[in-house]
């Protein structure tokens, strides 16, 4: 097959994907499905390991709450034992109660689509098989009620802490943006095989309301130390920070995670999917994808190439960042609009230079940071490397998701395990023998 290829409406350059010279091509999974890219199909889960933790991968979402909180108080936020109590209360209710109950919701009326998912095994999601829908959708369903149960007496059993009307508003947030985002996602999903879908208004909504999630875990942790009523420019441009950030993460997960529906054929890459699959709002990112894969779809990094500045994911980041050091700007000196507004400079054009000079990113982000700290300390800003902390935590996330693919999705990077594993190697290489820790090394390369 030369010149183009056309899958499901959807053309796609012939020539993106060869093996280097010497190389055999990626191995497919078996029958040579789409996403394929290693062999063999990892173990699916267990229904009891589910219920505890739905959605594993989600897990570094829950650390955005205690960060804005911890990011107030080395701003100058008052914090005293009880504020701190009163957040770890709130933090562990919103992360192990209200959030793993609205993802069972979610999996629970995507159940028939996921299990037709050609990524079904590695997802995570309420386990199969389709024939045993009533009893998984029944157990599922008994535990979000118990999880909502468990939130009211959580504020019940400590009065002490009036945690009654945070509680109530975080839950209520979340299933409120829950159900418009089902809403949204069964108008504009399950409609058509073609690939890239298109961009229809709901499924661009969806787009945009992804971010709203991000504002309810940020925003709690800022009202937890600050009182965001006396100060409404920091509340809004903390919000506006964190609904473009949600924006920019989700869409560049979810744009990976279309790459299960690709496949390598005659050295192009093709598109496969079925409108019962409802993934429209997933491949519809795909046209911003580059158009020649140097990897397996499973293993390639789109995101470490330059991508359109018309991509979701850019764009959102664009607007994260200059909100962010607005928000960083504002939360040290909460009356200084001339502040903010040489912060909001500085950080669109420190943005602008991530997006437009990927290959360097690590470099321009060091240089962006250092600039806007010199900006701070010669304008005799208070605590500048607070004020920086909002953008330098937007930009290491970009760093992070902009290095993944969709094997990779929720784990930490290659160098961090590497680094992490340093302190407990010779203690583990004692413990298992010389020969067997080789063996182990061997494997893991």
């Amino acid at each position: 097959m030369t010149g183009v290829e056309r899958t499901d409406g959807f053309t796609v350059p012939a020539s993106p994907f060869r093996a280097p010279p010497g190389r055999p091509l990626p191995a497919q999974a078996p029958g040579g499905g789409p996403g394929s890219g290693r062999p063999g199909a990892s173990r699916p889960r267990s229904l009891p390991g589910y219920l505890v933790m739905p959605r594993p991968k989600d897990a570094v979402k829950g650390l955005l709450m205690p960060f804005t909180f911890v990011l107030a108080v080395a701003a100058g936020a008052d914090a005293t034992g009880r504020t701190v109590v009163r957040a770890l209360v709130v933090w562990g209710a919103l992360e192990l109660l209200v959030y793993p109950a609205r993802y069972q919701w979610n999996d629970i009326r995507g159940f028939v689509a996921d299990q037709r998912h050609p990524a079904e095994r590695d997802r995570g999601r309420l386990p199969g098989p389709v024939e045993r829908v009533r009893d998984r959708v029944t157990a599922s369903s008994a535990v979000t009620v118990a999880r909502l149960a468990a939130v009211a007496g959580l504020a019940l059993a400590l009065p002490g802490l009036r945690l009654s009307g945070m509680l109530a508003a975080v839950t209520a947030a979340v299933f409120g943006v829950a159900v418009v985002y089902e809403a949204l996602r069964a108008r504009g999903t399950g409609r058509t095989a073609t690939v890239p879908p298109p961009a229809r208004p709901a499924v661009v909504a969806l787009w945009i309301l992804v971010g709203a999630g991000y504002v309810v875990r940020g925003m709690t942790g800022l009202a937890l130390a600050v009182d965001l009523g006396r100060r409404p420019a920091l509340a809004v441009s903390a919000a506006v920070a964190l609904w473009a950030f949600g924006i920019a993460f989700v869409t560049s997960r979810w744009v990976l995670e279309s790459l299960a529906f690709a496949a390598v054929d005659h050295g192009g890459l093709t598109w496969t999917a079925r409108a019962d699959q409802a993934r429209e709002h997933l491949l519809a990112l795909v046209r911003w994808l580059p158009s020649r894969p140097d990897a397996a779809p499973a293993d390639w990094t789109p995101l470490c190439r330059r991508t359109s500045w018309g991509a979701p994911w850019n764009l959102a980041l664009l607007v994260a960042g200059t909100a962010s050091a607005v928000t960083g700007s504002l939360l040290v000196t909460p009356a200084s609009p001339g502040h903010a507004l040489v912060a909001a400079a500085l950080g669109a054009v420190t943005t602008a230079a991530v997006v437009l000079l990927p290959g360097r990113r690590l470099p321009v982000v060091a240089a962006g940071a250092v600039l806007q700290l010199l900006t701070l300390v010669l304008t005799g800003q208070p605590r500048p490397a607070a004020a920086l902390l909002p953008w330098l935590a937007v930009m290491a996330a970009h760093l992070v998701f902009g290095s993944r693919s969709l094997h990779t999705i929720g784990a930490p990077s290659a160098r961090l395990r590497s680094l992490a594993a340093v302190p407990f190697a010779p203690l583990a290489r004692a413990v298992c023998g010389q020969a067997t820790w080789d063996a182990l090394r061997k494997e893991h390369r």
